[in-house]
């Protein structure tokens, strides 16, 4: 554990083609608990959050090598993958000029009810260069599900660095080259969505990797970060109570706690990952007077869906 001095670490949210109302909640919930919040985007957004960081003239000379030898190999549109890809070199960058050598990186869905650098950052190994999301470690050999998430990690300029640098040399380098093509094989020949991603690379890179750490366990036996709001499994799987379609959440003095079934005991959330059409539901866990209904989010958004499908139903009858 650390046993310096707390330091005051940025908190990064990337987000690049537009500036969505659900990047608002995200943005605004970091800041609530964390003295800097940075938006790194580009012109479409630069009018959304003051402290923003606009690539859109920026070169960048390791993304370029990058993108040299990059083949995209799933079934994403093309722009919200690169985005992703790009989030990556694009941080270290921005590091180096304004001389950070540690980050937060959240996602631009995932809601904060934590100061980061005091309850995430002390407790991390003295040793640790970065830290990820990675559900089920033990299942990820199976059905090639190779996945660790930025949704909410940290960085270290370091970590960064060798990260990046092992994605040029993942595209180049015919042993792992050759690991990516049967994945994106195995996801064509079995009809399954997903394929080649950042989160692919993350997995492959963190595995073996001493230094990093893996944010889903609980965290002093009392604490932890959400893998997927949308799902019941966090480091392992079936762990915590679910409602709605949702973990179920109780606030106390404004912050998530869930129920771990394997522990027997509340857990409370730092960060709650709003993924897919759980970004619904981040206006309601921002406004303490919305929390304790916040899976009407879900609820409004699933209905939403079914009338659309029924509309369709109905005027492809016709």
């Amino acid at each position: 554990m650390k046993s310096i001095e707390t330091l005051e670490i940025p908190v990064i949210i990337g987000h690049f083609g537009g500036k969505p109302n659900y990047l608002k909640f995200a943005l605004k919930s970091a800041a609530n608990f964390n003295n800097k919040v940075v938006l790194i985007g580009d012109d479409t957004n630069k009018d959304f959050w003051q402290n923003h960081w606009d690539t859109t003239l920026v070169e960048f000379d390791k993304y370029e090598n990058f993108q040299k030898c990059y083949v995209k190999m799933s079934d994403y549109s093309k722009k919200y993958e690169i985005s992703f890809w790009k989030r990556m070199f694009v941080l270290g960058k921005w590091m180096k000029e304004n001389d950070h050598r540690r980050i937060f990186l959240v996602d631009s869905d995932a809601m904060t009810f934590a100061n980061y650098s005091e309850e995430v950052y002390p407790i991390l190994p003295n040793d640790c260069i970065a830290a990820l999301m990675t559900s089920t470690p033990k299942n990820q050999d199976n059905n090639f599900l190779w996945a660790s998430s930025t949704h909410f990690s940290y960085w270290t300029l370091e970590a960064l660095e060798d990260f990046t640098d092992f994605c040029i040399e993942a595209y180049s380098n015919k042993n792992i080259r050759d690991k990516l093509e049967a994945k994106w094989q195995w996801h064509i020949d079995n009809h399954k969505p997903g394929g080649i991603t950042e989160m692919t690379l993350l997995y492959l890179w963190s595995k073996d990797n001493p230094k990093v750490a893996n944010l889903t366990t609980v965290i002093n036996n009392n604490m932890t970060l959400d893998c997927n709001i949308n799902s019941s499994t966090n480091y392992l799987e079936d762990e915590y109570q679910m409602q709605f379609g949702l973990k179920k959440l109780i606030f106390k003095n404004g912050i998530p706690y869930g129920y771990n079934k394997n522990l027997n005991k509340e857990i409370k959330f730092l960060c709650i990952h709003c993924q897919g059409g759980a970004k619904s539901v981040m206006r309601f866990l921002y406004y303490k007077q919305l929390r304790d209904f916040y899976y009407i989010g879900n609820l409004v958004q699933a209905t939403k869906a079914k009338m659309k499908l029924l509309i369709k139903k109905i005027i492809s009858n016709k």
